[in-house]
């Protein structure tokens, strides 16, 4: 675990600040396992296509998405903890969300393998 690690879970959550799906592609790895706090379909998003379908799903969903990290961890068992708070608001109804939410990565290859999301700080990791 290093700086790539910490490199690939800030540059997904620039990637959708930016709602840039190259950028988040590039630091995924091609098996990702990705469940979302905000996923429109509580699915797990799987592979490349699956961050594409997920991409695809918030903007079907909300008008605006965007992630302010607040900081970066690297954990005890070689995962990465991102915290950070989500702002959205609906496409249809313009209600918002602020939701802080927290997301442990395992990481592979310098790449986002599977993700573990929490609403609110990840209790019981151990940092």
């Amino acid at each position: 675990m290093g700086a790539d690690d910490e490199l690939a879970v800030r540059g997904f959550a620039d990637a959708i600040n930016e709602y840039d799906l190259e950028a988040a592609l590039a630091v995924c790895h091609p098996e990702i396992e990705f469940l979302s706090v905000l996923a429109v379909s509580g699915l797990r998003y799987v592979g490349h296509d699956g961050i594409r379908q997920y991409f695809k799903d918030v903007a079907s969903a909300w008008a605006e998405w965007r992630v302010e990290v607040h900081r970066t961890v690297p954990i005890d068992d070689g995962r990465m903890l991102i915290e950070m708070t989500m702002h959205a608001r609906g496409k249809e109804s313009g209600a918002t969300l602020t939701e802080p939410t927290s997301h442990v990565w395992t990481i592979r290859d310098g790449k986002l393998l599977r993700n573990e999301p929490h609403r609110g700080p990840a209790a019981g990791v151990r940092r």
